[in-house]
């Protein structure tokens, strides 16, 4: 969703306001159409669709593209070829732009593809592809958040000023309710009630971002529950129960489940006057959470909502394609919003902008001599030099307090793991050593502090830290943020670096992403894509944490690491 500003999402709905209302009036609808018959779309489906795929498909075609039903169950997929090698094939098909609408079970696919695909293109001179994710895994669902959005704003005669959002089913799993989190700033004031109850509710992650945004969230178990009190909203989201991605525990509660998201006759005295009842669709036949007898009814606000998906993908793809854009201006809600004129100005918790593991460093010249290594003059961002006056240069001590041989010269890493248990303690020590390559030289011990908190310190004799670089100390920050450096002469200790969070941690073949369904985990076979992962939150170390850059799961510290641990701690002394 945030691919495109705020901006630019106002400009879609705006350009499908337009289209919809020339349909409407008889209007010449060539200005609107691509006309380029070079341009390709291939619909890759690798779960079964029927509204996104073929209100994309009659999308690409009112635009005279050539359209392409790629049918992954017969393809090289069955094979084992990588989404990656397949793509680079497809874009050699056409002279034209190739816009490629993806959906599949595995999630983060359509951001590794655009900056894979990118890259190659450029090589091989192609028109740059663009990828659409039309819903990957229960992560997101981009081109529905857009035409939901449109649907609303109709419902609401265009008024941003606020909106008043119930969302209701399987809110774990449904990933046309994650993209809400993004697609509802285009409001100054959002207000979200979460109906689920607890197996299927809202994972904690997209809440908490809802929150940081601003929204007033509120929760409840049931439709029951939730008309007991006297503030509902008139704008009511369903969600399918998604079966066949719940375990066998949650089936068996499966009828309980449905009971209390399903609408019932007898709540309709309590739905406030103008209200509209909203549904990605399909609705299960079996236990419908909209029943049948709704269909006719002022309620039903889903009919229109499917059809918007054609008008909206016309303008999506158009706007890919290069056709609109021409008569873009930054300030056109102002200018056709009959509504308050400025956008929401919320808080947002992001990841750091975009970056690419192959963007250069910042250059140090070869013979500017810093008496360190330029690595930690050039890494700023995640380490932290503590000034020491010239005349108060300590003594090495902090090896007595482990029981260590102080050295006269080399390098101290404490603080390591501080206030964990024991064993964390040590096996930080451990993963300290692999990182930098420190096997079998100095020693190691667990300091106790006053209060009984523990902390790794390891000491290292006659090591010349010139010859660091940036990677090994972006990994040791990243696995032991406030963390102390020390460089010892002549036993003093000569300068002391402070470890922060890395802005990033990518390249270590030791990372992965615990999120099974990502498409940088080794079980999906997509063997280039390495795992990346950005920094997000800015509070203390124990508040700050990482997101995938695919699938955007947030991870502790720890969790980003697979290091395989090859000793037992307790076989060491505990000093």
């Amino acid at each position: 969703v945030n691919d495109l500003s705020l901006d630019e999402q106002w400009y879609l709905y705006h350009k499908t306001r337009e289209l919809k209302e020339t349909i409407r009036t008889g209007g010449d609808l060539n200005s609107y159409r691509l006309r380029n018959a070079e341009s390709a779309v291939y619909t890759i489906f690798m779960e079964d669709s029927t509204r996104t795929k073929e209100s994309f498909r009659n999308a690409a075609e009112f635009h005279g593209m050539k359209v392409n039903v790629f049918d992954a169950k017969t393809s090289s997929f069955q094979k084992n070829e990588t989404i990656t090698d397949t793509i680079k094939m497809l874009c050699g098909y056409s002279t034209g732009q190739s816009l490629f609408v993806i959906r599949s079970k595995v999630e983060g696919v359509c951001r590794w593809l655009e900056e894979a695909i990118s890259e190659y293109c450029r090589q091989r001179g192609f028109p740059r592809a663009s990828f659409i994710n039309a819903g990957d895994g229960r992560h997101e669902h981009p081109s529905q958040e857009f035409l939901d959005e449109f649907s609303f704003l109709e419902h609401k005669g265009w008024d941003t000023s606020s909106i008043h959002l119930a969302l209701l089913g399987d809110l774990f799993h449904g990933r046309t309710v994650h993209s809400k989190v993004d697609g509802l700033r285009i409001y100054r004031k959002v207000f979200v009630d979460l109906i689920a109850p607890p197996e299927l509710a809202l994972p904690k992650m997209y809440e908490d971002r809802m929150i940081a945004k601003g929204y007033l969230v509120r929760k409840f178990s049931s439709i029951d529950e939730y008309l007991s009190q006297s503030k509902v909203a008139t704008i009511w989201y369903f969600t399918r129960l998604q079966l066949e991605r719940m375990g066998d525990k949650v089936l068996d509660k499966s009828m309980d489940l449905r009971k209390s998201v399903s609408m019932r006759k007898d709540f309709l005295d309590k739905i406030p006057p103008n209200t509209k009842f909203f549904h990605p669709l399909p609705r299960d036949a079996r236990y419908p959470t909209l029943p049948f007898w709704l269909d006719g009814s002022e309620l039903n606000g889903w009919d229109q909502q499917s059809q918007n998906g054609y008008f909206t993908r016309i303008v999506l793809l158009g706007m890919l394609g290069g056709h609109f854009g021409d008569d873009f201006r930054s300030d056109l809600k102002k200018a056709c919003s009959p509504g308050p004129p400025s956008s929401p100005q919320l808080q947002l918790l992001q990841s750091p902008d975009s970056y690419s593991p192959t963007q250069g460093l910042r250059d140090v010249p070869a013979d500017l001599d810093l008496g360190y290594s330029s690595a930690l003059y050039r890494s700023s961002d995640f380490i932290c030099e503590e000034l020491i006056s010239p005349t108060n240069k300590r003594k090495e001590k902090g090896s007595e307090a482990v029981g260590l041989v102080p050295i006269d010269k080399g390098v101290i890493i404490e603080n390591l793991a501080a206030g964990q248990d024991i064993d964390r303690v040590w096996s930080l020590m451990y993963m300290v050593r692999d990182i930098l390559d420190l096997h079998g030289v100095g020693g190691q011990g667990v300091r106790m502090s006053g209060d009984g908190k523990a902390s790794g310190f390891i000491s290292v004799p006659d090591v010349d830290i010139s010859n660091w670089d940036r990677q090994p100390l972006k990994r040791l920050a990243a696995i032991s943020p406030g963390s102390m450096l020390k460089v010892v002469k002549d036993g003093h200790v000569d300068k002391e670096f402070r470890l922060k969070v890395p802005p990033r941690v990518y390249n270590f073949k030791d990372i992965v992403c615990k999120n099974k369904a990502c498409v940088s985990h080794p079980g999906n076979g997509q063997r280039e894509v390495k795992p990346f992962f950005e920094r997000i939150g800015d509070g203390t170390e124990s508040e700050i944490a990482f997101a995938c850059k695919y699938c955007e799961t947030q991870h502790s510290f720890w969790e980003i690491w697979n290091y395989q641990f090859t000793y037992a701690a307790t076989e060491y002394l505990q000093i």
